[in-house]
């Protein structure tokens, strides 16, 4: 580290790096900089780290304007002496309370020479060890010195409280190193793991691939490690703040230290193999008067020993649990419904940067399956953990995803078909599920609405509607997992 002067803290002592860094406490990041510059100096300091498109980050005002140092490139850790790296990492309110604003990025993945096959001792776990949060407010109308810090934590993944989270990492990092070593880092995804991913490194798709160390016939996205955005969002829950959350666990340390976190929680499921719905709805003392869709969700938790909404290690991995009813035929009941789009949003996206790119590249999903027997109840019939293939994604996935955007582009046919009720049906010319291999649009709605060429029909609201690019309306849309595919990634279970 070079000293521009002498430091207001001991750099080799984690706690006062601490002490101090809590005094940044209440202040913009316009505050800092005007503890140093002034007048024009200071103006054209604020304009260089507010501007998108510029190479100085918040992390760097904080670097080199308050802990007096200058931002390096240096494998080790930002303040050597006391192995503590720095980040300055956002978050955001929403109605449901506060979430982190992003994944926090550790370290790039090494792409040109071997990776280290041990934790222990590794560039990562230098690193990753003692990391210095400075959490600040984004608001996406201000200007990024105008975000506010409220929050600084010392994370450290030796401590008692990341306990049961080094055990996972441990695994994760593990996942991610063998995946590499086997040629296949061109196959990596975030979905592959828990709380620590792969996330790609690039300002496009394409510039970002390079030659894997491992396999020089097939390019590979550059990739860094990273804390999952699901993961930090728990930490600003339950460690920054604490017990925001409340969600009870499914593992003990003792067992996490077995390691398989995903045989155990499949194993738990697996007792209950070949009960009905009805049986286990009992066994549990779930109410049925009133079934809601989401009731046999509250069994899968109830038999992983969850009696909260979700469990902590779900919670942190973002791991969903869908749960299946497959009819005597063998197809799934239903396809399976994403959150609804915003047409005019969508349009303005390239697939890389969509929502749905971004949820299908980091989503783990836990399917547990329910089969029809012949009296027309559905049995339990077993479970896995699945994430969408990177391969299928940016491939077939892209493809029906670009199918969709340019239609909406292109603009939408209706066409008013009347029945002999004398009532009316919209029809239009979206791509149909018979068209697609993974997902398809459709509405994300119960009720109809439409305003075409300013005449509206169905018995839909406004709020049941959006708006397309020329002006006209359509039924909310969503994106849904076709219940062909889903099928055969079940068809082992």
């Amino acid at each position: 580290m070079k000293k521009d002067k002498i430091l207001p803290y001991d750099d080799s002592n984690p706690k006062d790096i601490f002490r101090y860094s809590q005094e940044l406490l209440g202040l913009t990041f316009e505050d800092v900089l005007s503890r140093v510059f002034e007048g024009d100096e200071l103006k054209n300091k604020i304009e260089y780290y507010n501007n998108p498109k510029g190479k100085g980050t918040l992390g760097n005002l904080l670097e080199e304007h308050y802990f007096l140092y200058r931002p390096n490139s240096s494998p080790e850790p930002d303040f050597e002496k006391a192995g503590v790296e720095l980040k300055a990492t956002p978050y955001e309110k929403n109605r449901k309370g506060i979430k982190a604003g992003e994944r926090l990025v550790i370290t790039m993945i090494p792409n040109t020479e071997p990776i280290e096959s041990d934790f222990k001792g590794s560039h990562l776990e230098k690193k990753i060890s003692k990391i210095l949060m400075i959490w600040y407010h984004r608001i996406k109308s201000q200007k990024r010195t105008e975000h506010n810090i409220d929050f600084v934590n010392l994370y450290n993944i030796y401590s008692k409280i990341c306990s049961k989270d080094l055990e996972i990492i441990l695994d994760d990092y593990k996942t991610i190193v063998n995946k590499i070593i086997s040629g296949n880092a061109h196959k990596l995804s975030e979905g592959d793991t828990k709380y620590l991913g792969a996330c790609t490194k690039g300002s496009t798709a394409a510039k970002s691939l390079k030659p894997q160390y491992y396999n020089k016939d097939i390019l590979a996205k550059r990739r860094a490690f990273s804390l999952k955005q699901s993961y930090m969002t728990y930490v600003l829950n339950n460690y920054v703040q604490e017990e925001l959350m409340g969600y009870d666990s499914i593992f003990s340390e003792e067992d996490l230290k077995h390691g398989e976190f995903d045989a155990q929680i499949l194993s738990k499921i697996n007792l209950y193999v070949g009960r009905s719905e009805e049986e286990l709805y009992r066994a549990f003392n779930l109410l049925t008067e009133s079934k809601s869709k989401q009731i046999n969700k509250v069994l899968v938790n109830r038999m992983l020993g969850v009696n909260t909404d979700n469990s902590e290690e779900f919670q942190k991995a973002n791991i969903i649990i869908k749960t299946i009813r497959v009819q005597r035929n063998g197809k799934p009941k239903e396809s399976m419904s994403f959150p609804k789009i915003k047409i005019k949003e969508l349009i303005k996206q390239d697939f890389e940067n969509s929502y749905e790119y971004e949820f299908f590249e980091t989503t783990r999903f836990l399917f547990v399956v329910f089969r029809e027997n012949e009296e027309g109840n559905f049995i339990l019939s077993g479970s896995k953990f699945w994430n969408m293939p990177i391969e299928e994604l940016e491939s077939i996935g892209k493809f029906e995803w670009n199918c969709y955007k340019n239609k909406f582009i292109e603009g939408i046919n209706f066409n008013i078909k009347k029945l002999k009720d004398n009532k009316q049906i919209v029809e239009n010319d979206l791509p149909k599920k018979t068209e697609t291999k993974i997902f398809h649009l459709r509405p994300h709605s119960s009720k109809s609405a439409y305003l075409i060429d300013g005449i509206r029909f169905g018995n839909g609201s406004e709020s049941d509607m959006d708006e397309l690019p020329n002006g006209d309306k359509m039924t909310n849309q969503c994106f849904w997992l076709n219940n062909d595919y889903i099928k055969n990634i079940i068809k082992d279970i």
